[in-house]
């Protein structure tokens, strides 16, 4: 499986973004705090076979299990990014960077896109 965070969605990969933010200098991404719902967290445990301990309690350590623990490959609009004024050193370490040719050869080579 494979994820491409695009458009505005950049931002939210990213540590810091932000005016508020850039003045409060935080090392966090708007995933890293956005919590997990306990039902969700619930769901995923059952589904993954672990222990509620073992479950990510927010976005960012979710998209950290999915690269890290399973293998899923995440990528980021690096277009988007440019023109957001995005550092590439300041998106979460999960998300991968990729110019617009890298994502249309993810797009040809995807037996299904799911849009969300």
């Amino acid at each position: 499986m494979t994820i491409l965070v695009d458009a505005s969605a950049v931002t939210s990969v990213t540590k810091g973004f932000g005016w508020f933010r850039q003045l409060v200098g935080t090392e966090s991404t708007a995933l890293d705090r956005a919590g997990l719902p306990e039902r969700e967290r619930q769901s995923l445990s059952e589904q993954m076979g672990l222990p509620l301990e073992q479950v990510p309690h927010n976005y960012g350590e979710y998209f950290d299990a999915l690269k890290n623990k399973l293998g899923v490959e995440i990528y980021g609009n690096q277009t988007m990014m440019l023109l957001y004024k995005i550092d590439p050193a300041r998106v979460a370490s999960s998300v991968t960077p990729i110019p617009l040719a890298k994502m249309v050869d993810v797009f040809a080579s995807a037996d299904r896109v799911i849009v969300y």
